[in-house]
């Protein structure tokens, strides 16, 4: 008999030691799923069937540069599985969502490890065009409806940010102005950088202005579908032709650290004054995308002549 009860005892035991494992088993199929990012957040996920795993992190736990980071699942960064009532797809993670979620488990605790690494041109194998990202989950727990399940390590899978290389060669392009407005601009083949900035920044004190880049002093670099000409930015009605297809927002400065418009002035003739225009520290963003020409140095956009 008391065999009997011990055999019995320790078949429950098996059972439910086993419950966690064996739900996660049946629930998490993501092992061929890809990982997918939304186009107007940082929110990265994979999708299976009517099942989807949820990573969202700021853009900066992906930087375009090697090593391993690790980061806290806590505040800005979070992991979340849902179960919808039927086969889901990306618009009920980025967009508006139309199907009813039936499971939802969101996770305490734990880390992203990130391990990033170089991905070369297949043509020129010292350029590097990407960077891989390996994001695997550390120590994480999931708090399911009736039950918490423990992972100490789960392989998200991998992300990939590209390169990007604005074309931020002006140094031989000529600085202009217009006579209608404060727009100061430097234009190249089909790409400009522009600045809508304080006209004081230019007045004819000798040494060195500064100021934030902010909604008053804005910086900007657009790409259009065509060529440019002298005229295009000037004109009271802007031409449709050729047509804007990437703008690029420069951040607004914060004092002594970054996004800063320095004005250097000297005194070139009893009439003449030389304003060397720099950006410090300034980053671009498109959306979710950012670029610094210069990362934590001054770029140079040019010199402006004034009388």
């Amino acid at each position: 008999m008391m065999k009997y009860f011990l055999s019995l005892l320790v078949s429950f035991l098996v059972l439910t030691g086993c419950d966690d494992g064996n739900i996660i088993e049946e629930t998490f199929n993501f092992a061929t799923a890809t990982v997918q990012k939304c186009s107007s957040s940082s929110v990265l996920y994979k999708i299976s069937d009517n099942e989807a795993l949820i990573l969202a992190t700021p853009e900066a736990t992906f930087p375009n540069v090697e090593g391993t980071q690790t980061i806290p699942v806590s505040g800005s960064t979070s992991i979340v599985y849902k179960k919808y009532g039927t086969t889901t797809s990306s618009e009920n993670i980025c967009g508006t969502p139309t199907l009813p979620v039936v499971e939802e488990w969101f996770v305490t605790g734990g880390s992203l490890e990130v391990i990033s690494t170089k991905i070369f041109d297949t043509t020129n194998p010292t350029e590097v065009i990407a960077y891989n990202h390996k994001i695997t989950f550390k120590n994480i727990t999931f708090i399911a409806p009736t039950k918490q399940v423990v992972y100490a390590n789960y392989e998200f899978g991998n992300y990939r940010t590209e390169v990007i290389d604005l074309a931020f060669d002006y140094e031989l392009e000529a600085t202009q102005t217009c006579s209608g407005n404060n727009l100061i601009f430097k234009y190249k083949n089909n790409n400009a950088l522009l600045l809508d900035v304080d006209t004081a920044l230019f007045d004819h004190t000798i040494g060195t202005k500064t100021a934030l880049i902010s909604a008053t002093n804005k910086v900007t670099y657009r790409v259009y579908s065509g060529s440019l000409n002298n005229n295009f930015f000037c004109t009271a009605i802007p031409p449709t032709s050729p047509s804007l297809t990437e703008e690029w927002i420069a951040e607004n400065g914060v004092a002594a650290t970054s996004g800063i418009i320095k004005v250097e002035t000297t005194q070139e003739s009893p009439t003449t004054y030389k304003h060397v225009i720099k950006l410090y520290n300034t980053t671009f963003t498109k959306g979710v995308q950012t670029y610094s020409p210069a990362p934590g140095a001054d770029y140079t956009f040019g010199e402006w002549i004034t009388n």
